[in-house]
């Protein structure tokens, strides 16, 4: 049985290594159509050559900015990976990469994007993002799909991902949970060091088995801080999230303030959270529970999306695979409506701004722990 359920986990395998091509060596017309996304990296794995970092735990924090290049013939949701050495015209590739001086030097880098005003929020604010990837994810495979969530949500923040060292082969699923207990500290400081940077608001990402990481470093944050938290924490987002609910909920309760806009994003039909309950007993994860009370704080909102189509044939990156929900999720970034997740009871209304970005009809379940509301 555990061959078999590895066995579908394979299927969406991608290539291990970062593939970096030569932009000298492309025609005028592929540099000009195609585009980049500069992503800020923390990691706690062993570097593994140029750019590169393996799936071995290191103590120690490494830190890099890479300038990702997106194919003009992208597809929203999806990442061109190569089949030999990169082609421009036609793959993710990475242009260029370079090393950072620690946590301070990643402050300055995020202190730097925000000399140019087009990377604040909407409402004028300086925003910084930062994205924890999940179970079974290479390190170029972490470093892509950040650069294809920027590229496609049009995220004009400084974006960093935190990469944890995940084995990147669905046999090692323990391995990964190891990972993440070994690493709380380290995000901890990338945590800490976007808050004491100029931004004015932190949005934290995380999907699968990186929300446990994330919501245990909360944790740890707020126990050693009489249950508090960052000012600056505003957004905390978890995508499929591959945790206990009962554990969830003890993690919560350690935070006497979350922060105000808390985003959940499940769905019944995620086959990978499917595996993870069986390992776990037949127990439901928070990621595949649309079952909002069983969540014991008010203020959170669960955003079912079990009726998306397209995406990931898994459906557990639903939210970052499916171009219609990309779409619609961008149109509420577009048009300002934070209010769908931020105002726990009101009900809300799509705008035109929003339908137009989208082929409708559409519909998804936004609930909180006091009220339920369709679109």
């Amino acid at each position: 049985m555990m061959l078999c359920l590895c066995a579908v986990l394979a299927g969406c395998a991608s290539p291990k290594s970062v593939q970096f091509a030569d932009p000298t060596k492309a025609s005028s017309a592929t540099l000009a159509a195609i585009e980049t996304e500069t992503i800020l990296v923390a990691t706690s794995r062993k570097p593994s050559g140029k750019g590169d970092f393996s799936a071995e735990r290191s103590d120690k924090l490494e830190f890099s900015k890479y300038s990702v290049s997106i194919p003009p013939n992208h597809k929203v949701g999806q990442i061109e990976w190569p089949k030999g050495a990169p082609d421009l015209a036609r793959n993710f590739a990475v242009v260029s990469d370079q090393s950072i001086d620690g946590l301070k030097g990643l402050k300055r880098q995020v202190n730097e994007k925000f000399k140019n005003p087009s990377v604040r929020s909407i409402d004028g604010k300086k925003e910084a993002m930062l994205f924890v990837h999940g179970y079974n994810t290479s390190f170029s495979a972490a470093l892509y799909r950040t650069a294809q969530m920027k590229h496609d949500f049009e995220i004009k923040a400084p974006m960093t991902l935190f990469s944890w060292p995940s084995a990147g082969i669905p046999e090692l699923y323990m391995y990964d949970r190891d990972s993440i207990k070994s690493s709380r500290d380290q995000l901890e400081a990338v945590v800490t060091a976007l808050a004491q940077s100029d931004a004015q608001e932190v949005t934290l990402v995380a999907h699968s088995l990186g929300t446990e990481l994330l919501m245990e470093t909360l944790r740890q944050m707020a126990r050693s801080n009489h249950g508090h938290l960052p000012k600056k924490l505003r957004t905390v987002i978890l995508i499929s999230p591959d945790l206990d609910i009962d554990v969830f909920n003890s993690q919560l309760a350690a935070i006497k303030t979350l922060p105000p806009a808390f985003a959940i994003f499940v769905s019944k039909k995620d086959q990978a959270l499917r595996i993870s309950s069986f390992l776990a007993g037949d127990k439901e994860r928070v990621g595949n529970n649309i079952d909002e009370t069983r969540i014991k704080r008010k203020g959170i909102v669960v955003v079912d999306v079990t009726e998306a189509t397209g995406g990931d044939g898994l459906k557990h990156m639903t939210v970052i695979t499916s171009p219609r929900l990309v779409a619609v999720l961008k149109g509420v970034a577009r048009s300002g409506q934070r209010g769908l997740i931020t105002r726990s009871g009101e009900q809300s209304s799509l705008s035109d701004q929003l339908v137009d970005v989208a082929t409708l009809p559409f519909t998804f379940v936004i609930k909180t722990t006091e009220a339920i509301i369709n679109h």
